[in-house]
């Protein structure tokens, strides 16, 4: 046997073919997920240290899960540095974005949903290594985000590029980045079966991937194992024994669902207000999250309790610290307050164009509106003995299941992370009624479910729509996302904001049909003012996308949508004149309606 046909012989058995390969290297990818998150997570805790300790003369409190720094502050304390510090991280942040990786921008997890739907779960390796050093820079200097963003893009760079390297398909490509991002999010939260339920369920809104579980579920125990072996076995949050006393206090855990589903309703729209408001601000971008830190260094200065991912305060509470002193409906208006500066701060890190996860900001929000909650309860029927960390833990999970439509990862990340489940039946009511109720995600990258997800166009019986002639639904037919060939791209992407429209069909001056542009392809033409005055929709329209006709069938168009990555396709007469356009949401929508 020669040495050629060993290495053929190596190479066929490594190469993904199999649900065993991909099992096998959702381990792999579960080991270097844990590893690499162990590493963003040290080089976080040594930034921030440095900064608070040395340069601002702060001490941060931390969770008692987590390792600290022993070393006394030797700095006098100046809240102007603290003023300061999260505009330049903000700065920082931003160039690092600029300059090497704009992907890195953001709360990350878009990216990744977008990635597994619309990308065949390719993940560049850069984006990882750079949205870690944005994030170290966001966090670090007090910015309200999460480390949950950074590591399940490192997770996800590292299933993606494995599968890449070892020639997989989409399929199985997906599976590993799904699996990388269970491995980030269990090794940085010591959460095994939380970070897996996250990556399986976060990626739809009412869903979960299940072609992915098991590898998710492989490669989070794989993660959680190699960091445990760093920081030890004991979950994030050390918590005094809680449980439900009487099972009528349920009734007061519903009214926490809904008080959820309001802040959650407050906390998406002023999110996405911000981001916009941003994204229509001339200046250049490296400036941007600049600005919303010089809004977070005001709050901070007044309210230490903000600073950072706020888990370490979080601690504090579970624990039983009392946040001032007072009159318990005073202490319950305190908590509500926090909430608020909360969504207020996060929404100026975050979607001004910072680096970081939303994830446990939302955490946080939760847990003070379950704390204010469980301090008016307790006070109001004191009878009953209301356990307010119980409260707190609730509506930790109960925020985030509603913001991110994700009911069993809330619960099941939450118990994770405490190390108790003790308080699971509270959890399911509220992580299900925040869920079901809520008609908003934070996440604009999910979809309804895998039969919405281009990822899974071929698992539908294309039999039904190549039975169905476009000539059946012209009511469907649509001419809104229609544009010239000279209008300014600049323009559209302003134009795209009040449109909700990412696809658009382009016409001749005569009305004939010329091709597609998508701005998810060609964007952000005002961070240079060169193209911002000379690109126009028709230097970037993509003339190759076929467009059909009244007797063709639902089947051609999402084959035409699947293969140009596009929502929308042309309908034309035979002279070529536009008629309008068929959506993907329209088709999926005939489908259900048909295969009922």
């Amino acid at each position: 046997m020669t040495i050629q046909n060993i290495k053929e012989r190596i190479d066929s058995f490594l190469r993904i073919r199999t649900s065993f390969h991909v099992y096998f290297y959702s381990i792999i990818t579960g080991i270097l997920a844990g590893l690499f998150a162990v590493i963003f997570s040290y080089a976080l805790a040594y930034f921030e240290h440095f900064l608070f300790s040395y340069v601002i003369g702060l001490e941060l409190s931390h969770p008692a899960g987590e390792k600290l720094f022993e070393s006394p502050i030797t700095k006098e304390y100046n809240p102007f540095f603290l003023f300061l510090a999260p505009a330049i991280g903000g700065l920082l942040s931003a160039t690092v974005s600029y300059l090497f990786c704009p992907e890195a921008k953001g709360n990350g997890t878009d990216e990744i949903i977008k990635a597994f739907h619309h990308k065949g779960g390719n993940v560049s390796l850069k984006v990882p290594f750079y949205k870690s050093i944005a994030t170290i820079f966001t966090i670090g200097t007090g910015g309200n985000a999460g480390k949950e963003g950074p590591t399940m893009q490192i997770g996800a760079g590292i299933g993606s590029g494995l599968a890449n390297f070892f020639k997989a398909g989409d399929r199985a490509r997906r599976s590993l980045m799904i699996a990388g991002v269970a491995g980030g999010l269990g090794a940085i939260f010591r959460a095994p079966f939380g970070g897996a339920f996250t990556a399986v369920e976060v990626v739809y809104r009412e869903d979960i991937e299940s072609d992915t579980v098991v590898p998710a579920f492989l490669s989070s125990v794989a993660a959680y194992l190699v960091a445990t072996n760093f920081t030890g076995n004991s979950a994030i949050f050390h918590i005094p024994s809680v449980q439900i006393s009487h099972y009528y206090e349920l009734f007061f855990y519903v009214i926490l669902a809904f008080v959820s589903l309001a802040f959650g309703y407050i906390f998406t729209n002023f999110y996405k207000y911000i981001r916009d408001l941003f994204e229509r601000l001339n200046i250049h971008f490296v400036f941007k999250p600049a600005i919303g830190g010089l809004v977070v260094g005001i709050f901070i200065v007044f309210f230490h309790e903000l600073i950072g991912d706020g888990l370490g305060y979080m601690q504090e509470l579970i624990l039983g610290k009392k946040p001032l002193e007072g009159h318990p409906l005073e202490i319950a208006a305190f908590f509500v307050l926090i909430a608020l500066l909360k969504i207020v701060l996060t929404s100026f890190t975050v979607a001004a164009g910072g680096s970081g996860g939303v994830f446990t900001p939302s955490l946080f929000i939760g847990g003070m509106l379950g704390a204010a909650l469980g301090t008016v309860f307790s006070y109001l029927f004191p009878h009953l003995d209301i356990s307010i960390p119980s409260f707190f833990l609730v509506g930790m999970a109960g925020f985030f299941a509603g913001v991110a439509h994700a009911p069993i990862a809330g619960m099941i990340m939450v118990c994770d992370m405490v190390g108790n489940y003790k308080l699971l039946p509270a959890l399911m009511i509220v992580s299900v009624i925040s869920a079901i109720l809520s008609k908003w995600s934070i996440y604009e990258g999910q979809v309804e479910n895998r039969f919405h997800s281009p990822a899974h166009y071929w698992d539908m019986n294309l039999n039904i729509l190549k039975k169905i002639l476009i000539s059946d639904i012209q009511d469907k037919i649509r001419k809104i996302a229609v544009v010239e060939p000279h209008l300014l791209l600049s323009d559209l992407e302003d134009r795209s904001v009040h449109l909700q429209a990412t696809d658009y069909i382009v016409v001749n001056f005569d009305g004939t049909y010329m091709g597609i542009c998508s701005l998810r392809k060609f964007h952000h033409t005002k961070d240079t003012e060169a193209l911002k005055y000379l690109l126009t929709v028709g230097d970037v329209c993509d003339i190759g996308v076929p467009a059909l006709k009244l007797w063709d069938h639902l089947s051609d168009a999402l084959r035409i949508m699947h293969e140009k990555e596009i929502d929308k396709v042309a309908i034309v007469d035979d002279s070529n004149q536009l008629l309008g356009y068929i959506r993907f949401v329209d088709i999926i929508e005939i489908y259900h309606n048909i295969a009922r």
